[in-house]
């Protein structure tokens, strides 16, 4: 992130009266000075130096790497003095066109060099922006202003990036990168066109882009809506079957699925592919804005005793790709009108009234006061993940968990309100004296309700039914002025995550203060017996003795689904680490989960714990800390702690003002945890990635692509959600970069897990009516909560064993499983819900059948959910011709079926029954 002082002078040439150099590489190289005028930049050689520096601004680029890229085949003697040469060159034509701020700075860095500049100052770094900015216009439901922003990159697109070089031989793999995303644009803008109702203007652009890439299957889609919309259904299948012979030529195979079921609608004249034009945007933003906050979804109706109004608060921030409400989360509305489903919701009651009558009781002073803290209500439920759902009179409702189900919305709630109730407290009374505070109640309630959907196509919000805002509103009556209430059910879910209720209620620092930036929950189950994971510690162990070995970083993650025990694999290696090699350093960073946490955040904490710097430390202790670290690390050149402690501080401490680019303070925390390794191997783990933003993924990245001598391993825990987002994570590097996939544990490791746990807790063993594989898919969370079924109370031992199927499901299991449920695209959800209402045992036609789909759908979506480890599939299947699936976890399918309501799920098991009755006569 920069400085305010660089975003101003970079939103143009002459912001703030003073011009800046700039760079142009989107077409020939060229460079022009502070006066606007060209500056000659002589030579073949050189002009490629400071290209290739171009397009990796901010990095260190090896001498060696300059080498070859520059003489890819036989290299002179002489090249590395010619490098040098080419660079001495180009700091004096820099000299002449940089300004008096000295704002491009080409450095000496080993291995290499590196040239310091805002990447605003060039044009490429530039387009880039705009267009990931037209993007997340694209998913905020604004197709019009991402078509301008996409016009605009397009505009200043002049050929060929560095066409001059190009022209001269120069073939590097970079360019044909850059083609790459110029095409993605333009197939971006193409799409919000359509989006907008634009088929008629761009279709015959689009025939001659479509012919232009044949083997392109997002042009040949594009282009067949916009046929099927502008009435050419049948040029539209002639335009597929020409995409699919030329694959099947070219490959001897077939267009993507995707493709496939595009055809199918054309055919079928699915209302799927109808224009739908989108409300204008509630907000109108310049096209060179920073990233705009996310809209909120539409509140729900309420069906409750005292119906909550709509509210008008202030627009809150957006608070991370965690903490904003998740659309697709939605309530899956089927093919039935008024479908819905239960779901557990926690609800924030907040009611905000003068301590005494008098001059509040001015119905406009008080509205207009009243606005204020709504405002504060919105943006502490934006910071929290939930959603402002209604209001009535001077009490406002927060809902958490109705988009999307988290594990740990009850403590979401909790610490929502928690925030809510001090800000509020300080506003003054309306109309009154300062020091006169308002009287604010607050109460949360966890429970079932029922989310019923709108009929399809409507822009209608879901409806909210249940005795859960009752009850709710109750606890808020007799709460105390100044108090929160909380039912059983939300201190109980609080507790699981937290370990008291103490720890659940603490207010959470700021976000930014050093090694302050939002820790997640206690993870369940953290100090449960390691079974089964030899190989992945082996294959980690391997991994940390050859950065040791060959003094270069490496990186893996280990990835799979909530509950596996990726965090706990981790905490053991580095508990090995420890124990194993005495002179090691071994750091432990989580991403944040609540707020909205920022690179350089996540960041500031990691170079907090690297200088051992405590949330409760002054700013002065922090100095005292970095300083004394880096005079360790950096040794005896004052001057070169100077400026890597002034970067380090916009880090750690978050001035409001400072003097540095994000680019510097990131290569300065990089440096740290080199010269860290460099004095002993370093071992750091960074827990749930896919909660971290862009800047982190490419702070990962750059340490294990860096070229300095240092024997670090990185060990990150993610979710699939972050492959979704970088397919190539963790392939993009040489031998550098790597993933390893965390499975279920097998029957017998189940087995033995349990058996550890029931000797710690002293459960005397016996013979369980059910298979704990069975009920638990090998998940060691399940098999952890599995296991505490059969723990004395507080009474003694169980008098009968429990029966996990027929019992209440444990909490924490159906808190996880409803998250992984709601994280799934839609249609998955669809089929995972239809199949668990047929039984034990299914197949891809009686799923279509039960949710009346296409079988072939349901077949891609069965495998999606066995790829996600809902289902698994039957070596053999007992009806002939049919792939039969079974659920993974007997708990996963009750929560999937619990879902269902009621008549829906009688429904859909008629449905199935009678499709196995036709199909096979022996099970009627």
């Amino acid at each position: 992130m920069y400085s305010q002082d660089a975003r101003s002078r970079a939103e143009g040439p002459n912001a703030g009266g003073q011009k800046r150099i700039r760079f142009h590489v989107l077409g020939p190289l060229s460079v022009r000075g502070e006066d606007g005028r060209t500056v000659p930049v002589p030579g073949t050689k050189q002009r490629a130096v400071l290209g290739f520096f171009l397009l990796n601004p901010n990095q260190v680029v090896a001498t060696s790497r300059l080498v070859d890229t520059l003489w890819p085949g036989r290299k002179p003697a002489t090249a590395r003095k010619m490098v040098q040469n080419s660079v001495s060159a180009l700091r004096t034509v820099l000299a002449q066109g940089n300004g008096p701020a000295d704002e491009v700075v080409l450095l000496t860095h080993a291995p290499g060099y590196l040239l310091r500049v805002d990447p605003d100052l060039v044009d490429l770094h530039r387009v880039r922006r705009l267009a990931e900015q037209g993007r997340r216009e694209m998913d905020a439901g604004s197709p019009a202003t991402a078509a301008e922003l996409f016009r605009q990159v397009l505009a200043q697109w002049h050929g060929t990036v560095l066409a001059d070089l190009v022209e001269a031989g120069v073939s590097w793999p970079e360019l044909a990168a850059m083609a790459d995303e110029r095409q993605a644009v333009r197939e971006d803008r193409v799409d919000a066109e359509l989006r907008c109702g634009r088929h008629q203007q761009i279709l015959g652009e689009l025939r001659l882009l479509a012919e232009a890439e044949p083997m392109n299957e997002r042009l040949c889609a594009l282009l067949m809506t916009a046929l099927y919309r502008s009435g050419k259904q049948a040029e539209a299948l002639e335009a597929y079957r020409r995409q699919r012979a030329v694959i099947a030529e070219r490959f001897g195979s077939e267009p993507t699925q995707e493709l496939r079921d595009l055809e199918r609608a054309v055919l079928t004249h699915d209302p799927v592919l109808d224009l739908t034009v989108p409300s204008a945007p509630a907000r109108s933003q310049p096209a060179a804005a920073a990233t705009p906050p996310a809209p909120a979804p539409p509140a729900p109706a309420l069906v409750t005793e005292v119906p909550p109004s709509s509210p008008d608060p202030a627009p809150a921030p957006a608070a991370g790709p965690d903490a904003v409400p998740d659309r697709e989360g939605a309530p899956e509305t089927g093919r039935h009108p008024g479908a819905g489903e239960r779901k557990r919701l926690s609800a924030v009651l907040v009611r905000v009234e003068p301590p005494t009558p008098g001059p509040c009781d001015d119905a406009e002073a008080f509205d207009s006061h009243f606005r204020e803290m709504s405002a504060v209500v919105a943006m502490e439920a934006a910071r929290y993940g939930g959603t402002v759902a209604g209001q009535i009179g001077s009490t406002l409702l927060m809902l958490f968990g109705l988009f999307r189900s988290r594990v740990d919305d009850a403590l979401r709630a909790v610490r929502a309100a928690h925030a809510v109730r001090d800000r509020l407290l300080r506003h003054p009374r309306p109309g009154g004296p300062s020091s006169v505070p308002l009287q604010v109640r607050v109460a949360v309630s966890t429970g079932d309700a029922l989310v019923r959907s709108a009929e399809p196509g409507s822009a209608a919000a879901p409806t909210v039914v249940g005795a859960l805002l009752d009850r709710c509103l109750r606890q808020l009556e007799s709460a105390e002025p100044g108090h929160i209430r909380l039912c059983e059910a939300t201190r109980r879910s609080a507790e699981l995550l937290t370990g008291s209720l103490g720890d659940a209620l603490r207010p959470l620092p700021v976000t930014g203060a050093a090694g302050t930036s939002g820790r997640r929950p206690h993870a369940p189950g953290a100090t449960a017996p390691l079974v089964e994971r030899e190989g992945e510690l082996a294959v980690l162990t391997a991994l940390f003795n050859q950065a040791v070995r060959t003094g270069r970083p490496h990186q893996i993650t280990l990835l799979g689904e909530p509950g596996v025990g990726k965090s706990r694999l981790a905490e053991e290696f580095g508990r090995a680490v420890r124990a194993r090699a005495e002179d090691a350093h071994v750091l432990h960073l989580r991403i944040s989960v609540f707020g909205r946490t920022t690179g350089l955040a996540t960041l500031g904490e990691l170079v907090g714990l690297c200088a051992d710097v405590q949330p409760s430390d002054s700013p002065a202790t922090v100095d005292e800390k970095l300083a004394a670290a880096l005079r360790r690390w950096l040794g005896p050149d004052a001057e070169a702690r100077a400026a890597v402690l002034r970067h380090l501080r916009v880090l750690v401490t978050r001035p409001r003002s400072f003097d540095t680019t994000a680019a510097e303070a990131i290569a300065a925390c990089r440096s740290v945890l080199e010269a860290l390794a460099s004095r002993k191997p370093l071992l750091l783990v960074v827990d749930d990635l896919h909660l971290a933003d862009d800047s982190v993924l490419h702070f990962i990245d750059g340490l294990a692509e860096s070229p300095a001598r240092a024997p670090l391993l990185v060990v990150t825990t993610a979710r699939p959600d972050l492959i979704e987002r970088r397919p190539h994570w963790g392939g993009g590097g040489y031998r550098t970069s790597s993933t390893m996939n965390l499975e279920p544990l097998s029957a017998t490791a189940t087995a033995l897990l349990v058996t550890r746990l029931w000797e710690r807790w002293g459960v005397m063993r016996r013979n369980a009516a059910t298979d704990p594989a069975a009920v638990t898919g090998g998940n060691p969370l399940f098999v952890t909560e599995y296991a505490a079924l059969f723990r004395p109370t507080e009474s003694g031992v169980h008098a009968s064993p429990p029966d996990p199927l027929t019992g209440q499901l444990p909490e924490r299991v159906r808190a996880v499983v409803t998250e992984h449920i709601d994280a799934l695209h839609p249609q998955a959800k669809a089929v995972l819900r239809d199949a668990s209402v047929q039984g034990t045992r299914l197949w891809p036609a009686a799923v279509a059948a039960v949710g009346r789909r296409e079988v072939a759908e349901s077949e891609r979506w069965l495998a999606h959910l066995e790829r996600r480890h809902f289902l698994v599939r039957a070596a053999r299947s007992s009806v002939p011709g049919s792939a039969e699936y079974v659920f993974r976890s007997a708990w996963v399918r009750e929560v999937a079926r619990l879902s269902v309501l009621q008549p829906a799920r009688q429904e859909g098991r008629r449905r199935a029954d009678a499709w196995l009755a036709e199909r096979t006569p022996l099970h009627r």
